[in-house]
């Protein structure tokens, strides 16, 4: 497994931008910058902290003062860095003296492994100190994401081993390494054998080294995982650790089981080898894998079915008609939870486009001055402005491609306020939206191409010559909505088998 005493060997070499400024870049981040942390609790005033880039564990720090690290959040969870004020951690202050955000000193980093990220709101200094973050992180992101997989986890493991004593990186005792396990247990395939190496661990010595600690790793994921073996090099009663995959044997088996045509050529197997194992050391004519770096590739990224070249779009074949496309789609989008009495937010329909969405949903009802609201109808979802929405689908639609965005319209509107959502569409996305035929002698669908930083609105069309009853705009909300009926006390019944809604009743609300 590849060493880690030189991250920025690791980390920081080649690549865009100079090899000069990414080291730069990598020292600045290290040594760290004093800021201005917005919390997300109301309770919390905004403090002065240090913030730090630990590249050996390829982990964002942040502490009051040198020792005691109060925080911290991982690089590979990191999802976007944006600029400026786009978090509501900062809404909060923006009337405040002594804390009001300056735009351009500001920076959001979302992170997280679920859909609703959580957010760190950062305000340094100086355009300068922003721009220096951006930019180190957005490198250290897409190099921390590419790197091979004994490096990601040798990253990781570091990570666990320091969590266990923050005081303490060079050992740990036996006895808080049980306790930390012993929070992980339902995660671990092989208890019984991991409590017997430990047991031989804490009986030799009452710490553990890192060495152990990764060794321990190893030898418990070869247990996990020797069963998917069917290829194994290891001669009779020869035991694992000692066990070796040669160049020949690794070719043969790229050849024989997985039917790599690429491996007929030892050359390029040599240098998949030396690319994956990335350590100095190992850096000779004839590579091999120890037994447990073999299982690591077996289940790495690096052996993906998945073809990588694939991921990037063709321009090429984005010329036929919309309809020849599957279409990334989201239902519900501005929902963050479930559909009953989660929260509707405007985040979401950032972080849909932002993830390559390219048709979302706006449920459209009647709300108060004469604008529409969005949410999940007849629900304790909460509502938000149809006219913020537009607002941030304009802000967002493009980031991530540049083809069409289709506005799929869920409308419970009466005309009164459908005439105002026309005017808004037309107001807020403006040359955006597509309001006329891309050609007018086409017999079928605008291609991807033709249609690039395009807007469109999906809607159903209403019949000619139709006749629609205006609905007042005074009434706002049918009693059938149950959003609010905690406060107006509306409690309604159905019956689990015919599906039958059952008489209203008063609910007591204490």
């Amino acid at each position: 497994m590849a060493g880690a005493a030189s991250p920025c060997a690791n980390g920081c070499g080649p690549g865009a931008p100079s090899d000069a400024e990414v080291l730069h870049l990598c020292r600045s981040l290290e040594v760290g910058t004093v800021m201005t942390l917005f919390y997300s609790k109301k309770s919390q005033r905004p403090e002065r902290k240090t913030f730090q880039v630990k590249l050996e564990t390829r982990q964002i720090t942040w502490s009051r003062g040198a020792d005691k690290i109060e925080g911290a959040i991982d690089i590979r969870e990191i999802k976007e860095i944006r600029p400026g004020k786009t978090s509501r951690d900062f809404d909060r202050y923006q009337e405040d003296p002594a804390f009001r955000p300056d735009q351009s000193h500001c920076f959001v980093i979302l992170y997280g492994m679920e859909f609703r990220l959580k957010t760190l709101s950062l305000q340094a200094t100086s355009e300068d100190e922003v721009n220096m973050w951006i930019k180190g992180l957005s490198w250290l992101m897409e190099d921390t994401l590419q790197a091979a997989t004994p490096l990601q986890i040798e990253r990781w493991l570091r990570k666990q081993f320091y969590s266990v004593d923050r005081n303490r990186e060079d050992r740990i005792s036996a006895k808080d390494l049980k306790n930390m396990l012993s929070q992980v247990n339902y995660r671990v395939p092989n208890m019984r054998f991991l409590r017997e190496r430990l047991t031989d661990l804490e009986q030799r010595s009452g710490d553990i080294t890192y060495g152990q600690f990764a060794q321990l790793y190893r030898s418990l994921m070869y247990s996990a995982q020797k069963t998917a073996l069917t290829f194994s090099p290891c001669r009779a009663g020869e035991r694992p650790e000692l066990c070796r995959v040669s160049l020949p044997e690794f070719q043969q088996f790229l050849l024989d089981y997985q039917g790599e045509l690429w491996a007929v050529d030892r050359l390029q197997v040599q240098e998949f080898m030396l690319s994956f194992l990335r350590d100095p050391l190992r850096e000779i004519e004839e590579p091999y894998f120890f037994l447990d770096e073999f299982v690591t590739f077996l289940f790495s990224k690096e052996n993906s079915v998945w073809n990588t070249q694939l991921d990037a779009v063709c321009p090429d074949t984005m010329n036929n008609p919309l309809s020849h496309y599957w279409i990334s789609s989201s239902h519900n989008t501005y929902l963050t939870g479930d559909q009953f009495s989660s929260e509707s937010s405007l985040e979401a329909y950032a972080r849909c486009l932002r993830m390559g969405c390219r048709c979302i949903e706006l449920d459209c009802w009647d709300g108060p001055d004469g604008m529409p609201v969005i949410y999940h109808g007849h629900t304790l979802t909460t509502k938000i402005k149809f006219s913020d929405v537009l607002h941030t689908i304009k802000e967002h639609a493009f980031v991530a491609s540049e083809y069409p965005v289709i506005l799929s319209i869920e409308d419970h509107c009466s005309i009164a306020q459908q005439r105002n959502m026309a005017q808004y569409f037309k107001k807020v996305l403006g040359d955006t939206l597509l309001t006329k035929p891309v050609d007018i002698a086409a017999d079928g669908l605008p291609s991807p191409n033709q249609l690039k930083r395009k807007i469109l609105i999906k809607h159903k069309k209403l019949a000619e010559g139709s006749a629609y009853e205006e609905v007042p705009t005074s009434v706002m909300y049918s009693e059938n909505d149950i959003s609010n009926s905690i406060k107006n006390g509306i409690l309604y019944l159905e019956d689990p088998v015919n599906h039958v809604r059952g008489i209203p009743t008063t609910q007591s609300v204490g």
